[in-house]
């Protein structure tokens, strides 16, 4: 039975190199054993060759008539995907810094209001409403803030983790 491979995977391009240049020839380019690359063509298993047996596996590709290095196709497309989800996690978290400036703008402004000498009980209700719109956008802010923290489980990308 075939096993289904991530597209972006290192474990994709170690087959499509292994399908080139044979599982023997892959396995005696990185010093390493078949049963090894085939592992690291396993994306069920978590072994990845070394930068120096990538550049290996990569260079015999090419030199078998590739066209392009396929782990470094793998790690570039990895890369941007990640660097996309971090221009979205800012670009969100921009959006956010706004909605909570325009809404903690808002509260200050009715705040402002209601210390007026005969401020109405409606101000200071709405004075009060304005303040909980704009504090209950805090929580989501900080959320934004800390999932740009690597290792706080905001996604592979913070963690450097690409496989």
């Amino acid at each position: 039975m075939t096993k289904l491979r991530t597209p972006l995977s290192f474990s994709r391009a170690i087959t499509t190199i292994a399908a080139a240049i044979g599982w023997e020839a892959a396995a005696k380019v990185t010093g390493r054993s078949v049963r090894t690359v085939r592992h690291w063509s396993e994306s069920d298993r978590h072994g990845t060759p070394t930068l120096d047996q990538a550049l290996a596996l990569d260079r015999a590709f090419i030199a078998a008539g590739g066209d392009h290095g396929p782990i470094l196709s793998s790690y570039g497309l990895q890369l941007d995907v990640a660097l996309v989800d971090a221009v979205a996690c800012r670009t969100a978290l921009a959006e956010d810094i706004a909605a909570t400036t325009r809404e903690t703008g808002d509260a200050i402004s009715h705040c402002i209001q209601a210390l007026h000498p005969g401020a109405t009980p409606a101000q200071i209700y709405r004075a009060i409403a304005e303040t909980e719109e704009a504090d209950a956008l805090f929580p989501r802010l900080l959320g934004r803030l800390k999932a740009l923290l690597p290792g706080t489980g905001a996604g592979r990308e913070a963690t450097g983790e690409m496989r």
